[in-house]
Formats: structure tokens, sequence, C-alpha cells
């Protein structure tokens, strides 16, 4: 039977994503056997468990100081430097290549190339393994995803492509096919372009309560709407949604943590939210057009460069009466604009990607 090692880690949704989707269509009509590590939360549980905290408070509540610590690893030798706080994570890395024995190792997070780069130095079993890299991210990435090494690399786009080569990596190591979205996305009928009010609206926010509240309030205003709001991990948010009384009406709608971002997607006429890489992806797959309320500096940058250069949504950050007005103009005009980047979706394939990404490292197997 092939074994497949993917490595991922929890720092952000795009990672993990990645790395389960990719193993659900792994797993998919053949023999394989799938392990999805992530090797910090193993390695050192406490230490990863605040750095995610952190990392959340940063994109959610200060994106400005996450702006600073991306261009800070995006230095040349930055990283490099680090490499000797790393021992545990090696070690642990070490240790499951040695009880897998795997036949190749995907990683859906950018340092573990680092690590797998220090292994191979020394000889051991990282060294006889392929190792192929996924990246998460569009055009605007992080020199961490290329900086030491792979012998593959899966890109979304051509323009990721184009970073890479322009940097040094060799075009015969770039693969260019797409986000590995659910394997379910491409069963999912999405909303016809010839519709009729109400206007669903998916909501997931990312900022503060008050923030939140404050944006269902000017978006209520709109005739002729419905809003799903899904509020995931952040209970404390959900917790004080509830509490304001606003979805007492039949207008609006709350979900916490659900497994059903792909239906929601499909079965609504417009996302609103950040730009994560994941969330992106999906509601292209989904053909659900996107308004982004809230940017993190740095990866996400370039997910908007991605969504203005297809003309599949836009910006609207981050004050409620912008967004909302960005919502009335889209459904305006009998949905004029509304209707432009739904077209604009249907030309893209994008709902396979994962099935070509699974194919892809199987066929990479000795």
């Amino acid at each position: 039977m092939k074994k497949v090692l993917i490595l991922t880690a929890g720092f952000g949704d795009g990672h993990n994503t990645a790395a389960h989707n990719i193993s659900e269509a792994l797993q998919e009509g053949t023999e394989v056997a799938v392990t999805v590590i992530d090797i910090y939360l193993q390695s050192t549980p406490w230490l990863t468990k605040a750095l995610q905290s952190g990392y959340r408070l940063a994109i959610n509540k200060f994106p400005m100081i996450w702006g600073v610590i991306f261009n800070f690893l995006n230095h040349p030798s930055t990283l490099e430097r680090t490499l000797f706080m790393m021992g545990p994570l090696k070690r642990a890395l070490q240790k499951t290549i040695d009880q897998l024995e795997p036949d190749i190792i995907v990683s859906t997070y950018p340092l573990y190339a680092f690590l797998i780069r220090e292994l191979r130095k020394e000889g051991n079993k990282a060294s006889k393994v392929r190792f192929v890299t996924m990246i998460t991210d569009s055009t605007a990435i992080n020199i961490a995803w290329y900086r030491a090494g792979s012998d593959d690399f899966i890109v979304v786009d051509e323009e990721t492509a184009s970073v890479l080569t322009k940097d040094g990596v060799l075009r015969e190591k770039i693969h260019v096919l797409g986000f590995p979205v659910a394997p379910r996305f491409a069963m999912l009928p999405s909303l016809p372009i010839i519709t009729q009010p109400p206007w669903k609206i998916l909501y997931l926010p990312s900022s503060k309560a008050q923030h939140t509240l404050e944006v269902l309030e000017a978006l209520k205003s709109i005739p002729n709407i419905e809003i799903t709001v899904v509020t995931g991990r952040l209970r404390e948010m959900h917790a004080s949604l509830e509490k304001s009384g606003i979805f007492n009406g039949v207008q609006l709608s709350l979900i916490g943590w659900t497994k059903n971002i792909p239906e929601l997607l499909a079965s609504h006429h417009l996302y609103i939210g950040k730009a994560g890489g994941a969330i992106v992806h999906e509601a292209m797959a989904a053909k659900c057009p996107l308004l982004i309320s809230h940017i993190v500096p740095g990866q996400e940058e370039g997910n908007i460069e991605l969504i203005e250069r297809h003309n599949i949504g836009r910006l609207a950050a981050h004050y409620p009466e912008t967004i909302a007005a960005s919502v009335a103009e889209v459904f305006s005009q009998e949905a004029a604009t509304w209707k432009y980047w739904k077209e604009c979706l249907s030309v893209l394939a994008t709902s396979s990607a994962t099935q070509k990404i699974a194919t892809f490292i199987l066929n990479k197997i000795s």
C-alpha cells in the first residue's frame, strides 16, 4: 500500500483545510494510507497553542502587527537564524518519518521545508523520500514557502508560478494545479445566474462583536436580503451576537462552528468576510461572488489581487456603511454587478483541483 505523509500546522485555516482535503481526495477509489500530522502541535503542544492564539489575535484584531511580522519573515536568512530553536520539531519530524516510512511527504505549511532540508543534510530517511510543497497562498507569497527548496511545488495559479520563477525556482519544479478545496465541491450545484431575490448573504465576521453588529444593522436597511452569519471558532463573538437580540427576526440567522461551508457557499448569492486563502478558493469553487470586508496584510493581499484580476468580487473594507453601500450596489439594477461576477466565476474550473493534486502526488510515488 502506498503511504503518504501530509504535514500541516494550525496557523490559519488554509493549511489544515488543504491538508485534509488532499487526504480525502487521495483516499477516494485507491489503496493509499494517508497520515495528516501537525508536528508543531505534536511536539510542543502548549507553546503551539499559545502561538496559535497570538496569531488569531493578531490577524483578527491587530492586523498591522501581523503585517510587520510577515515582512520580517520575508527577509532572506531570517528563518535560518531561528533554526537552532527548532530542535524539538526536527526530532519529532525525524521520528515520524522513521516510524511511518512514507513514500512521499507533502507539506501545506512553509517551515517544514527548512526542517526537511536539515534532516537531509544528516543523510537519514528524509533524504530518500520525495518532498512536495503545496503553496496555499496566491501571488503575494512569503519567500519562506520556497527558500529552503522542495522537489516539487504545487501552486494555485500562473501568477504565483511566475513569482517563484522570477526568484530562481526552476520552472520544471512548479506545477499549477489550483487550491485543494473539499472534493464534494465538484458535485455541488451553485445558484443559477437567472435568479430572484431575496438575495442571500453569507457573512463570516472576524472582527469585534460590536463592529459585526454595526455591519448587520447597516445591511438590514437593504431591501430583499437575507443574512446567514457564521462565527466558527469565535465563541465569545457568537455569545455576544446571541445576546444582542438582533437575530430575533427572520431576516438574520446565526450559525457557530460548522462543516457545511461548501453547502452554504453554494446556496448563497454573496460571501462577505476576510480574504483567507481557503475561503476565497472555496467561494470560487462554489461560484459565489466575494465582498471582502477584512484583509490581513501580507499573504491576503495576493488573494485580493486574485479576486480583482478575475472580476469575481471586490474589497469593501472595513466600515459598516462602506460594506452596506457595496452590497446595495451589487444587487442594484437587477443585480447587474452580481451577474457579471457570476459569469466570470462560471469560466473558472476550480472545483476539480483537489483530484488533480491527488493524481499528481500518486504519480510521483516511485
